[in-house]
């Protein structure tokens, strides 16, 4: 919920800068550094925008390997190959077309403000682009059984101070985004946020979210596709802050993530999945040190288990 409330203010600005000025100018908040984890391990990150045909192939393959169904992960290219024709030119990053290794805990894809500008107003896209949570069921939809969706009228999304406002806004506005019925409704039955004791242990924030699933009914096929979360807390609530999808390999793992609204989509590869725990924590943080947050008590899961 921080990351919208974020966006909307961004939003905000770009409406007012539009009707006062032409020419919008954005300056660095508060610049981001790592945790003090990545910095001991001496992280290195290797990843792909998925900008080139030939990567595009190899990412294709190895997600097919994970037993995901071709016709989700076409769908999901065609959402890449509109967002990198559509954000390419965006002065807060640089499309890497080929897999690329950096000495980073985590890609910072910059500033909030120049991608919206570019998106909202440059491309006039009065819409939200796919979020992390919607490229991630679109792959990972069949390995999740979810027997009790919740009513329609307890989705967290109607309101830009819920949760899932923007995941709501894509999915309702998007042409590109065609789910039906029953997977939006299962879609919010997934990612509706949970309720919590405010300021509890991590502990209790997986005991509850456990709790809510079971009363979903919700349950994962394992194998080697899984969904990876990063859960975090505002107030009396927990929600996957960011969700990605991760194959396992003979050798390792392929994470793919889109990144951020309007940030790229990202196929990252790791040897263990305790590097990957540590990445997703990464993810959320440099946004939280670049606006000032705490990230604050968190959990990572792997489907239902804990990390």
């Amino acid at each position: 919920m921080r990351k919208s409330i974020v966006f909307i203010c961004i939003l905000s600005l770009i409406v007012m800068t539009t009707a006062c000025d032409g020419n919008a100018t954005s300056h660095s908040i508060l610049t981001p550094k790592a945790s003090a984890e990545a910095v001991q391990q001496n992280t290195t990150l290797t990843y792909t925008n998925l900008g080139d045909k030939t990567v595009q192939s190899e990412v294709r393959d190895i997600l097919i390997s994970g037993g995901i169904p071709e016709k989700y992960i076409d769908k999901v290219f065609v959402w890449i190959n509109d967002f990198n024709e559509c954000m390419g030119s965006c002065e807060s990053y640089s499309i890497e077309n080929s897999w690329i290794t950096a000495a980073i805990p985590v890609v910072d894809y910059g500033e909030y403000a120049p991608m919206s500008e570019l998106w909202y107003k440059q491309n006039n896209r009065q819409y939200s682009d796919v979020l992390c949570r919607i490229a991630a069921y679109q792959l990972i939809q069949d390995n999740v059984d979810i027997q009790q969706p919740i009513n329609k009228k307890d989705w967290e999304c109607y309101s830009d101070t819920q949760w899932l406002y923007s995941d709501w806004d894509a999915l309702s506005n998007f042409s590109l985004i065609d789910f039906d019925e029953q997977e939006t409704s299962e879609y919010f039955t997934l990612f509706n946020p949970v309720t919590i004791s405010a300021g509890c242990s991590q502990d209790e924030m997986y005991q509850a979210i456990q709790s809510a699933w079971k009363s979903r009914k919700i349950s994962f096929a394992q194998n080697k596709v899984s969904l990876i979360t990063i859960w975090t807390q505002s107030e009396s609530q927990t929600a996957a802050a960011h969700a990605a999808v991760l194959i396992q390999e003979d050798q390792g793992y392929l994470l793919f993530e889109k990144t951020n609204p309007q940030s790229p989509y990202q196929a990252t590869k790791f040897s263990t999945i305790e590097q990957v725990k540590q990445y997703m924590y990464e993810a959320i943080h440099i946004d939280d040190a670049r606006y000032g947050f705490e990230t604050g008590d968190y959990i990572v899961m792997q489907n239902d288990n804990l990390l």
